[in-house]
């Protein structure tokens, strides 16, 4: 069978990358080493800071390389692309429309893996920059799956940004275990039934350290959205 090439569009950060192509290789079903999906990974930590970006309206720099770096995994080889970035999926637009190749929309998908695994009507807790917050990314895809978005006040929402900029830095360390618990009960005392990580390094944490609310991991929606696009 003829599979297509996977690429990832990456490096933001680079830790989240490398979660998503082991992700993608311990989900591909496989029999022998030669089964799995030829992956190409760009991991670019010089794009611009796209919470950064969104805030001051100054976007032209982190759209032109986040193009550029989808233009290059395409002269590659890639014919699939996925990028392990929440908050650029507000610049997927832009993306899609540089590129002659499939661009997952990893918000649009997990939004739809939130319905199907929490259902209709639930309270979902959002742990994600502030560019998607400005953007309202994962409010109106969950509105779409008629889910209701459950975010943190504006102090708890610093904290949740001090907690990215440190994982980002650093890796997960306990102090990001802690102060992320202490928020998640804040959500659910605002009545989250269930949590999304929509930040990347969000996830890291929640993967190392499982919440007590159901929760779930856009990297897992999008290693096996690309799976089944590179598997056909």
């Amino acid at each position: 069978m003829n599979h297509k090439t996977i690429g990832i569009l990456g490096g933001m950060g680079p830790e989240s990358t490398a979660a998503l192509y082991l992700k993608i290789v311990r989900l591909t079903p496989i029999t022998r080493e030669q089964d799995h999906l030829r992956t190409i990974i760009d991991s670019n930590p010089t794009i611009p800071d796209r919470t950064e970006a969104l805030r001051t309206g100054s976007t032209e720099a982190a759209i032109s390389a986040l193009i550029e770096t989808a233009r290059n995994l395409e002269r590659a080889g890639a014919q699939l692309i996925g990028i392990p970035c929440n908050t650029a999926h507000a610049f997927l637009t832009e993306v899609r429309a540089a590129v002659g190749v499939p661009v997952v929309d990893m918000v649009g998908e997990t939004a739809r893996r939130a319905r199907d695994a929490f259902g209709a009507g639930a309270a979902v807790g959002l742990l994600t920059t502030d560019g998607v917050h400005i953007t309202r990314l994962y409010h109106n895809a969950l509105a779409d799956f008629r889910l209701n978005a459950v975010v943190p006040d504006a102090e708890a929402q610093s904290a949740v940004m001090r907690v990215i900029g440190g994982v980002k830095r650093s890796g997960v360390l306990e102090g990001h275990r802690v102060e992320l618990a202490g928020l998640i009960r804040e959500l659910g005392l605002r009545g989250a039934t269930a949590l999304l990580a929509g930040c990347t390094e969000i996830s890291l944490v929640l993967s190392a350290h499982p919440p007590d609310l159901p929760w779930l991991d856009p990297l897992d929606v999008l290693a096996e959205a690309l799976i089944r696009g590179a598997s056909g």
